[in-house]
């Protein structure tokens, strides 16, 4: 007898409200064969990961990042191997899928990441900061990493701290704003997945201009200071591809504010 998805996928929320992992994956390993979507193995790994049990979590995040690196989905699969690598740290097959993405076809011709049904494009996505890397600078880039998982409504940098670190968003979204000397806080924008921010402050050494919150829950991948330092000291073009990626970006943010200023 067939299997009605609905059902199914109530079944799926009511074993993991109640914690029931086991019974969680099993369904969702049904809703898979229905629908083949990466999220499905994602939200398996992190089932696995209540159950500890932490080859089958690592297997399950290097499944869900091929099928995203296949589909073209670079920032989201880098984001699944670095769970991975997280687990564990030597896994060959994600150290070495996760290098290959530098040679994505989305990343090597420059094209927009494919979104999610209803969402809109990203304004400034990081394929094109990926794609002005070398092969080695790329893998570096990518090794160096951290992975970052936030709730809806979490401030990830606040306007005027002094933090350095540059992120890139994997999954979910983000608003961007900032408090005029009125008073009046400004939106300046959403960002979606594989959008990236934070550069400014690292590369001007001044205070955050922007506050930065989650609109739902949203998956990180973050370049703290020292380690983008590291990489610069080891390869100065890095800093050059980040530099024509700001002021590409920073021309429209320019713009925004004005705009709002007028209004």
């Amino acid at each position: 007898m067939a299997i009605d998805k609905t059902k199914l996928i109530e079944e799926i929320q009511k074993h993991l409200v109640k914690g029931k992992w086991k019974d969680a994956v099993s369904g969702m390993e049904q809703l898979f064969a229905m629908n083949p979507d990466p999220i499905i193995r994602v939200r398996m790994g992190d089932a696995y990961q209540k159950l500890n049990s932490r080859p089958e979590a690592t297997r399950e995040y290097v499944y869900a990042a091929d099928l995203y690196a296949e589909q073209g989905a670079v920032v989201k699969a880098l984001a699944q191997y670095k769970l991975a690598l997280r687990i564990d740290p030597n896994h060959r097959r994600a150290i070495d899928r996760m290098s290959a993405l530098h040679s994505n076809k989305v990343i090597v011709e420059k094209k927009a990441e494919p979104v999610d049904e209803g969402k809109s494009k990203p304004a400034n996505s990081a394929v094109p900061l990926f794609a002005g890397f070398t092969q080695g600078e790329f893998e570096e880039f990518a090794k160096l990493m951290n992975v970052h998982q936030f709730a809806s409504g979490e401030i990830i940098v606040r306007e005027g701290d002094k933090g350095k670190s540059v992120y890139i968003i994997a999954s979910g979204s983000v608003k961007v704003y900032t408090k005029m000397l009125s008073g009046d806080i400004v939106d300046l924008a959403k960002l979606m997945p594989s959008e990236f921010f934070g550069e400014i402050a690292f590369l001007t050494g001044k205070p955050r201009t922007a506050t930065i919150e989650t609109l739902e829950d949203t998956v990180i991948l973050e370049m703290t200071e020292d380690k983008l330092q590291e990489l610069i000291d080891k390869h100065p073009h890095v800093r050059d591809v980040l530099k024509d990626y700001s002021e590409m970006r920073l021309k429209g943010t320019i713009e925004t504010v004005i705009s709002k200023s007028v209004d």
